[in-house]
C-alpha cells in the first residue's frame, strides 16, 4: 500500500514562494521514517534536516509543488490562501497515485477539508483513504517527511534570494525586521518591490503605500 504524506512550508510569507511538500513510501516502510528520526522539520536544527532529507530517497519519493509569488497575488484575487493550498495538496494526490494519505490539517473541519481536496483533484480519489489531522506532521512519521522536504524546498528558495540580492533579509516573514529592512531598502533604490513579493499581502501594501507618501513629502 502507497502511503503518502503531505504538508507546506512558506503559506504566511511576504517574500517568496510556498511549497507543497509530498512523501510517498510503502507502508511497509514507515518505521523505516522513525528510525531515521524524521520529525516535524520546525523541531530539526537545519543540519539534521538536510541529513535526513539526503536519505529520504532511500524509503520513499519526494514530491514538490512550487506557488510563486505572483502566482499567489493571481491566484489570490478569487481564492484564499487555504483554497491555494488545497490545490497544491490535490496536486501532489495526483502526482503520487497513493492508496491512503495523510495530511496537516489547517482548518477546523477534517471532513469538509478532505471533501474539498477530492473536488479539486483531477484523479479518482474513490479508493483513496484519507486522514487529515491538526499536527499531523508531528504524530505521523510520513508527514514529517513531507514537512522535511517541504521546509528544504523553501529554505533553498530563501538562500538563492539572498544570494541574488546580496541581502539576507532572514526567513522573508513580515515578522522579521530584516525582511521589512530589504523591502524598504529595495523601494527606496528601485522604486517598487522585488517581483518575489507577495503583493497582495497588506504589509507589503503598506510598506509601498509609506513609501509614496514619503516620496511625497520629499517635494
Amino acid at each position: 500500500m502507497k502511503v503518502l504524506g503531505i504538508d507546506e512550508a512558506g503559506r504566511g510569507p511576504v517574500i517568496g514562494s510556498m511549497f507543497i511538500g509530498g512523501f510517498v513510501t510503502d507502508e511497509k516502510d514507515l518505521d523505516r521514517l522513525e528510525d531515521l528520526g524524521v520529525k516535524d522539520s520546525k523541531k530539526l536544527s537545519d543540519s539534521r534536516r538536510e541529513r535526513i532529507r539526503e536519505n529520504l530517497g532511500e524509503i520513499g519519493d519526494s514530491i514538490v509543488e512550487e506557488f510563486t509569488a505572483s502566482s499567489i497575488d493571481s491566484m489570490m484575487e478569487g481564492m484564499t490562501i487555504n483554497r491555494i493550498e488545497i490545490k497544491g495538496f490535490a496536486r501532489v494526490i495526483d502526482q503520487a497515485d497513493p492508496d491512503k494519505v495523510v495530511m496537516d490539517l489547517p482548518e477546523p473541519d477534517a471532513e469538509e477539508f478532505i471533501d474539498k481536496i477530492k473536488k479539486s483533484m483531477n484523479s479518482d480519489s474513490t479508493d483513496i483513504e484519507f486522514t487529515a489531522e491538526h499536527g499531523a506532521d508531528d504524530s505521523f512519521p510520513v508527514v514529517s517527511a513531507a514537512s522535511i522536504v517541504a521546509k528544504s524546498a523553501r529554505e533553498s528558495h530563501v538562500e538563492e534570494l539572498h544570494s541574488k540580492y546580496g541581502y539576507d533579509f532572514a526567513s522573508g516573514y513580515p515578522h522579521d525586521k530584516p525582511t521589512i529592512n530589504f523591502l524598504e531598502r529595495y523601494l527606496d533604490q528601485e522604486g517598487e518591490l522585488p517581483p518575489e513579493t507577495r503583493r497582495s499581502w497588506s504589509t507589503a501594501e503598506r510598506l509601498v503605500d509609506q513609501h509614496r507618501q514619503n516620496s511625497i513629502s520629499d517635494f
